[in-house]
């Protein structure tokens, strides 16, 4: 009898599941950020779900690769989470799509601390969302944010403070839970 029971409760549980189809899409992110000398680029790996609606919450973490065309020559970690919001209802297939993200990055600047330095960049996005075969897809964006630097211990130029331009491109791999 148990067996039998615990049988029903992981069929309904999958057909629950299959139904819904909130698809996950997870894979990774180039972003470029581009401002008054500053001009890094990050690399992320990212995640976001989908519910029926087709808006979605991302998050992803950031690793940022040193620039040779900046002054403030820095490497760091950061974390960010986002909202897409589509201009369609299509769950599968291509569509449009606004959003906002806020970007938590903690950056050392090299030969010149040991100490991480905190920056907060909120930045607004567009951009469209490409599905290939119900499974890969492919997110070329562009927005535009505000860095704001909260650390006092820097040792950077003020050309890390003021407004970016961020195009990005991600890509991946969706999961249709």
């Amino acid at each position: 009898m148990k067996r039998k029971s615990l049988f029903f409760i992981v069929f309904i549980v999958i057909s629950s599941f299959s139904y819904a189809q909130n698809p996950l899409e997870a894979g990774a992110e180039y972003i470029r950020s581009f401002g008054k000398g500053y001009n890094h680029t990050k690399l992320a790996a990212r995640g976001e779900p989908f519910n029926s609606s087709k808006s979605s919450f991302s998050a992803g973490i950031t690793y940022q690769l040193a620039s040779s065309k900046s002054y403030s020559v820095s490497r760091g970690l950061g974390l960010y989470i986002g909202y897409r919001y589509s201009f369609t209802s299509k769950v599968y297939g291509n569509s449009p799509f606004a959003g906002a993200r806020i970007l938590f990055s903690l950056e050392n600047f090299e030969g010149q601390t040991s100490r991480n330095s905190l920056f907060i960049t909120p930045w607004a996005e567009a951009g469209y969302h490409f599905l290939f075969a119900d499974r890969y897809y492919l997110a070329p964006s562009v927005g535009y944010g505000f860095t704001k630097k909260f650390s006092k211990d820097y040792h950077s130029l003020d050309e890390d403070n003021g407004g970016r331009i961020i195009p990005s491109l991600s890509a991946g791999y969706r999961f249709n839970l």
